[in-house]
């Protein structure tokens, strides 16, 4: 438990979420870690060596990664003589996915490659490859490939200045709010 809590102290001084992937490979902390991962997270979450990580993720603010359940400890505390065990389960998170913010992640779940979660989904079972799932639980809601069709068609307006850093210009705010007014009229 204590080396859980100093490595969530390390892990916060990494401000970006790049860095904060990179310290966590370095360190080891999960079973797995590929390249070009971005986490969000600002805590270890409990057994991270059931946990891997496969090329170019994305997971934004929030997101849990429940690897155990504690339902033994209910269950042990009834008088009689039977012992129940704590349920933990691996997670694995295939290439090219991006974890919405506040998504939970149940034990026991892989998620496909080339998947989207939309934000607050809770994730029960494995995600299947190519899909865009959402909802509580999670289901399929669409495609990989229909999102990533729709985002190539986005552009920006001439002399726009897209955001650098997490930081966006007033101009560039603006555009957007003009843009989303003009969506509502």
């Amino acid at each position: 438990m204590l080396k859980r809590l100093v490595q969530t102290i390390q892990l916060n001084l990494h401000f970006s979420a790049h860095k904060r992937a990179e310290w966590m490979r370095k360190k080891g902390i999960f079973h797995e870690m590929g390249e070009n991962v971005s986490i969000q997270l600002h805590k270890i979450p409990l057994y991270p060596e059931c946990i891997s990580f496969h090329n170019n993720i994305v997971i934004a603010s929030g997101v849990s990664f429940a690897t155990h359940d504690a339902i033994h400890a209910v269950l042990n505390r009834i008088p009689g003589d039977k012992h129940f065990v704590e349920n933990i389960g691996c997670i694995e998170i295939m290439d090219n996915c991006f974890i919405g913010a506040n998504t939970v992640i149940l034990p026991n779940v892989r998620i496909g490659p080339n998947v989207i979660i939309a934000a607050g989904s809770i994730i029960t079972k494995d995600v299947p490859p190519n899909s865009v799932v959402g909802g509580v639980p999670a289901k399929v809601i669409g495609s990989f490939d229909e999102i990533a069709k729709k985002r190539e068609k986005m552009q920006l307006d001439p002399g726009i200045e897209a955001p650098y850093m997490q930081n966006m210009s007033t101009e560039t705010a603006e555009y957007y709010w003009r843009k989303f007014r003009q969506e509502r009229e």
